[in-house]
């Protein structure tokens, strides 16, 4: 009897507990299309991307969430979402790109992630993953989440269902450093090898005179030329040394070196002697001239290219109001660990020696978001700050974007949504440059031919961008996109996908994130395109919710 009463006592606790439990929610989607991508009309016409066929993932996710109730104003919950890569098994952040050589050594793992702050290979919980508690005075949550850049009209009215690769995030910015804008790669390479060049050619000619620094730059505008053309070392060395004898037997240079008490032809020769050595270092991965090459290059780079806010970040407490009339109001903040770290990680000066941009780091950043959504209409206004921005090295004091969004249905069957962004970058003060800006805007719709059939299209223009205080010409880009969806089910529907990125002669937009295009076949991330070049691609798949 006692046994009996026992067991009884344990299976209804046992059969209290788990009516006490909330079921935990798995869920996700699986999106894969065969496409033909290609990048070509590069500025340097060696640096294309030709077309190729590949199976590219649209943001396949897998996630678990749940919830508790606690009392009737207060619930708890939590998600955990992870993006995977059914095609190649790469995860959201990319395959890893250790032991992929570059000409100047191994490249920069910092690019091979496509969240913030760099994931280099695949992590669990990449996507927005958080826990919190709602009732009637809102909710709060804090965790790894998005902040602004999902904030569009594309995304609130689900005007694009098909993959990341397909949506005008491909012209409002990049989640993480972009070179979209900026000066071009010959410039850029140019300004290093001249800026690497001097103390070289100081140290063979074996004393100062007034044509050190000439020699240097002639020398370092035809290796930089030459470099950005992907010629490989021995072609680079070669045309150097042709270079340097062309140099010292024109008859100015010559009687400068033999006015200051040099012998043209022993300056030669011991510098010819001196590149040799250098070109070994400079493409010798981990040399401190190889080192300071590469340093040379993202300071020109971050210089003259654009950080857009905006995408995944990590350390976030977020609070979302109630919605009152349709209008729901956001606010969220988020901390970086590097407080306290000085920048600037590389001087952004000619001479690399500005010693007064050094200061401690203190990045952080915001989001205040007023969202309206009521009777098939909806606006929005979002603003961002990130404060010393990630992986800027303190190079930026601070970038912010503000983003105007507006839509609405016209019908059960038709919809469309208009954006306007600007964004800007606020460089540290004591470099002395001016303020760097960027508009962009787009225009999407949706129309339901029939009950099962749906076409989406949509065009948006990157604007020039103003560098340092000057439009630079050249640097805008248009995209177009029309996309067909047929609903097979509630939860699965088949897509076919068309999408250019028209970028002018000194951009560099892509398609974003997992289908960006990209020369190297091994990964799929958000690399850049070379400028110039045109992202085109066509793809059909299928995608299934569950």
């Amino acid at each position: 009897m006692q046994r009996s009463l026992l067991a009884l006592a344990l299976a209804s606790a046992f059969a209290a507990s788990a009516q006490a439990a909330e079921p935990v929610t798995v869920y996700g989607k699986m999106t894969l299309g065969v496409e033909s991508i290609a990048a070509t009309g590069a500025t340097l016409a060696n640096q294309n991307i030709e077309r190729l066929m590949r199976v590219t993932d649209g943001a396949s996710t897998l996630g678990f969430r749940g919830s508790e109730e606690i009392n009737d104003d207060l619930t708890a919950y939590f998600q955990i979402e992870t993006q995977i890569k059914p095609d190649d098994g790469c995860g959201f952040g990319g395959c890893s790109t250790v032991g992929k050589i570059t000409a100047l050594g191994p490249q920069d793992n910092r690019y091979a992630a496509i969240t913030s702050p760099h994931t280099g290979t695949s992590r669990f919980a990449n996507r927005p993953s958080f826990v919190g508690l709602r009732g009637s005075w809102g909710q709060i949550q804090m965790g790894r989440m998005d902040m602004y850049y999902e904030k569009h009209v594309p995304n609130e009215l689900h005007l694009l269902r098909t993959g990341l690769n397909t949506t005008a995030l491909a012209v409002l910015g990049s989640n993480q450093l972009s070179l979209a804008v900026g000066a071009n790669d010959t410039v850029v390479a140019q300004r290093t090898f001249s800026t690497t060049l001097a103390p070289i050619v100081d140290a063979a000619i074996g004393k100062s005179t007034p044509v050190n620094a000439t020699i240097a730059a002639t020398l370092g505008n035809g290796i930089g030329a030459a470099y950005a053309q992907g010629l490989t070392p021995a072609q680079i060395l070669a045309q150097a040394g042709g270079g340097v004898q062309a140099l010292l037997s024109n008859p100015q240079i010559a009687s400068a070196l033999i006015a200051s008490g040099v012998n043209p032809v022993q300056a030669g020769a011991s510098l010819q002697a001196a590149l040799g050595t250098a070109a070994t270092q400079v493409f010798t991965p981990g040399s401190a001239l190889n080192t300071q090459v590469l340093n040379q290059a993202r300071a020109y780079t971050v210089q003259n290219g654009f950080y857009f806010v905006g995408h995944r970040y990590n350390n976030v407490v977020q609070y979302r109001s109630p919605a009152m009339n349709g209008l729901t109001v956001l606010g969220a903040v988020h901390t970086r660990e590097n407080k306290g770290e000085m920048g600037v990680e590389y001087a952004l000066d000619k001479t690399l020696t500005n010693s007064a941009a050094q200061r401690k780091l203190n990045s952080w950043g915001a989001e205040l978001t007023f969202h309206y959504m009521n009777k098939g209409v909806f606006a929005s206004l979002s603003m961002m700050r990130d404060n010393d921005p990630y992986s800027m090295g303190g190079a930026l004091d601070s970038a912010y974007g503000i983003k105007a969004a507006y839509g609405m249905y016209f019908s059960p069957e038709t919809r469309a949504g208009l954006v306007f962004e600007r964004q800007v970058n606020k460089y540290n003060g004591a470099l002395g440059y001016g303020d760097n800006v960027r508009d962009a805007w787009v225009l999407s719709g949706s129309h339901k031919v029939t009950p099962k059939i749906e076409l989406i299209a949509t065009y948006a223009q990157a604007l020039d961008a103003e560098m340092h205080g000057a439009k630079q010409a050249n640097s805008g880009a248009r995209y177009a996109q029309l996309t067909g969806v047929v609903t097979l089910s509630p939860r699965t529907n088949l897509f076919a996908t068309a999408a250019k990125v028209a970028n002018e002669s000194e951009a560099a937009y892509n398609f974003y994130v997992s289908g960006a295009a990209h020369p190297n076949g091994d990964i799929q991330s958000a690399q850049y395109t070379s400028r110039g070049a045109d992202p085109t691609s066509f793809q059909v798949g299928i995608n299934h919710n569950f």
